[in-house]
């Protein structure tokens, strides 16, 4: 998967491992965010990214 979470000095944040960089969503970083809201926005932008993949294929 493209996001997973990682632990960050102020809670959580949705990472990119394309970029190596927090995921970032209408330009603002997905970073200090509770465990679970950061868990959440993961599964959303991988949802997001492996649809994005699916439809370039066909």
């Amino acid at each position: 998967m493209r996001y997973e979470l990682r632990k960050v000095e102020n809670g959580w944040a949705v990472w990119d491992t394309v970029t190596n960089a927090p995921a970032v969503v209408e330009d603002r970083w997905q970073t200090d965010m509770l465990m679970d809201d950061a868990d959440d926005m993961a599964d959303f932008l991988n949802r997001l990214d492996r649809e994005a993949k699916d439809s370039s294929t066909h």
